[in-house]
């Protein structure tokens, strides 16, 4: 029941109640294929996170062996990005899952 006022007198108006809907993938088609998508997307990410790191971790080395802070210190930011960036993949999907349960 909704109450709308109206010049100063009050209209009361009944509004029809919709039922709350919720995700399905049923009868849509390619959604395996979505699925699979999505996996090597994920599965191509994160490989190239491990790479980076990789990356950064012999771009460590080489600049303390050769005494290049400058160097080291951006080594260590890569670092950081491919673990922050290989976290960011990891949660994507249960993160969207709980922010969906919260409506």
């Amino acid at each position: 029941m909704v109450t709308l006022v109206n010049h100063g007198t009050v209209v009361l108006a009944s509004l029809p109640i919709i039922d709350p809907v919720s995700p399905s993938s049923a009868g849509l088609p390619g959604v395996s294929g979505l699925h699979t998508v999505m996996g090597w997307l994920m599965y191509l990410a994160l490989t190239v996170c491990g790479a980076s790191a990789i990356m950064s971790g012999a771009t460590l080395a080489y600049a303390h062996h050769t005494s290049r802070p400058d160097l080291a210190v951006r080594a260590k930011v890569g670092v950081m990005w491919a673990l922050g960036g290989a976290f960011l993949i990891g949660i994507a999907i249960p993160l969207v899952n709980a922010f969906y349960g919260l409506g």
